[in-house]
């Protein structure tokens, strides 16, 4: 009798350790896991996407001024967390005018199909359409906390927090100073811009807006950045 308790316990075992792995848990030798993401959100502005606008000569429906929806970063993110975790699955938007803008008054109400959802990494790519003096006076980073506890539900969500693209004053200091204090991961994206012949549009596109966003090149670049910061979570 006891062996065959043994035995049936020995097979349980097993099986809720194929459970687990199955459901993507990584498990370390100091017996502590973690969890592969396999639910990715990603919020940001039209770097991330931007449906078509002919007033300003974009006719695409992805991160602006990228040449296809292959090369703009958040494709070419995803094709890299599928090569490692074919079953994590993805939502973004554009969140420029939602919160971006208006970080210190948005409507929380705007993004509950977000929090609902239930994601287990979240990308933020914003900053670029952040005033510097609004940064400072509205407390950027306190309502940067506020709106990523306010997605993650008060559960242990992972946050990886992106800098702006374009050159500023404030706005990184803050995102950077506000990760560390909520441990959360954070990519500088700073010097990417000064190189514009490379990494934006500005040959492209007449319009200078549309322009000014990262070309090709710039895209690989921050999705480099930020995969270098994200890559451990899914092996």
């Amino acid at each position: 009798m006891f062996n065959k308790e043994k035995r049936f316990k020995s097979i349980v075992l097993k099986v809720l350790c194929a459970l687990v792995l199955s459901a993507g848990t990584k498990v370390y030798g100091n017996g502590l896991s973690d969890s592969i993401p396999l639910k990715v959100l990603i919020l940001g502005n039209s770097i991330t996407w931007h449906g078509a606008k002919p007033t300003v000569g974009w006719s695409g429906n992805w991160g602006m001024a990228a040449s296809a929806v292959s090369k703009d970063f958040l494709h070419l993110l995803k094709s890299r967390i599928y090569g490692l975790s074919p079953q994590t699955e993805f939502q973004f938007a554009n969140i420029a005018d939602s919160f971006e803008r208006k970080f210190w008054k948005y409507n929380a109400a705007d993004f509950k199909k977000f929090s609902d959802w239930q994601p287990d990494l979240i990308v933020l790519e914003i900053g670029e359409n952040i005033n510097d003096t609004l940064a400072v006076k509205y407390e950027l980073g306190k309502h940067l906390a506020h709106f990523s506890a306010e997605l993650s539900e008060g559960k242990p969500v992972k946050i990886c927090l992106v800098g702006s693209f374009w050159p500023n004053q404030y706005i990184d200091q803050i995102m950077r100073s506000t990760a560390l204090q909520n441990n959360w991961m954070y990519v500088d994206l700073q010097g990417l811009y000064k190189d514009r012949n490379e990494n934006t549009a500005i040959q492209q596109y007449q319009n200078q807006g549309v322009g000014m966003h990262p070309s090709d090149a710039g895209m690989e670049h921050i999705a480099n950045r930020i995969w270098n910061e994200i890559q451990h979570l899914f092996k």
